[in-house]
């Protein structure tokens, strides 16, 4: 998709930079700029870029302030915040109004172009989990199937696609384990018995499938780590996003949340981890209850 962007400084110098990184690495149209926070207000909210780069010291109104109004305002724009300010409480602040990410003044172009590639990969996320949501709701609609079975197998199915992951290879061993978890989890000494078990359901339910139970645990593990990846996007976007705070507490470490969502912010080289057993046990239990 093409991304439709807009640069807000009071320094024109800043803002030529700007544009000269944004147009050199094919990064979007940029379809406005302004040097003034009440200007750059009306024309966001005629405009509907996708992403503003918005600086934090602006005259007549500040970008914080501007970002807090049109998010008020339910305009659908995701904000990066450009400034010199190294105050953590301040950074803070920035990004409880509703920044996604920070870029450090002076401009660095290496900087810049990771901070908004990463913001365009959060939009796409989100684009790609909606429209996972209203095919599993239209899905709901069919009428052919067994109606128990289609309700055990709907609620698991719009609990990945909330995930993001309903199309992974993964998700569909995910689901195996959830609808089976009374027999799978019976005996099992550690997660290596799990995927014997997996092994054994395809050997005997689903010839397609590879029963090899190193390439059982690399779907699954694939999956989580893009459902983890996943949640740290939601928890950018709305830190009090209510799928945000349930799959955060139930499926994953915090600790690891908060890793990803720095490294998905580029400030961190880190990535988070995944525990694979709490997430398929949280997972029985989001489905099951």
């Amino acid at each position: 998709m093409s991304f439709r962007l807009m640069i807000v400084d009071d320094d024109r110098a800043v803002r030529r930079i700007l544009a000269g990184i944004i147009e050199n690495n094919n990064l979007g149209e940029i379809i406005g700029e302004s040097g003034d926070g009440e200007e750059a207000e009306k024309k966001i909210s005629v405009l509907e870029p996708d992403i503003v780069l918005m600086d934090f010291l602006l005259p007549g109104k500040d970008g914080l302030e501007v970002i807090k109004s049109l998010k008020q305002r339910g305009v659908n724009t995701h904000f990066i915040m450009i400034s010199q300010v190294e105050d953590q409480a301040m950074i803070s602040q920035a990004y409880k109004g509703g920044i996604e990410f920070f870029i450090h003044k002076p401009i660095n172009a290496i900087e810049t172009v990771s901070v908004i590639s990463k913001v365009q990969e959060v939009i796409k996320l989100k684009e790609t989990v909606d429209k996972i949501r209203k095919t599993v709701i239209n899905l709901d609609a069919v009428p052919q199937f067994d109606e128990k079975k289609k309700r055990g197998l709907t609620k698991i199915e719009f609990f990945l696609a909330d995930l993001g992951i309903l199309g992974e290879a993964g998700s569909d061993d995910i689901r195996v384990i959830i609808e089976n978890h009374e027999t799978f989890w019976q005996n099992i000494n550690n997660l290596q018995d799990l995927y014997q078990h997996l092994r054994q359901y395809y050997e005997n339910y689903d010839e397609k499938k590879s029963t090899d139970t190193k390439a059982i645990e690399m779907r699954i593990r694939r999956a989580i780590d893009k459902a983890l990846r996943n949640v740290a996007s939601m928890g950018i976007e709305d830190y009090n996003n209510e799928q945000f705070l349930r799959f955060t507490s139930t499926l994953f470490d915090f600790v690891e949340i908060k890793k990803e969502m720095d490294y998905l912010r580029g400030k961190s080289p880190v990535s988070g981890k995944i525990n694979i057993k709490k997430f398929l046990e949280g997972s029985i239990l989001l489905c099951k209850t």
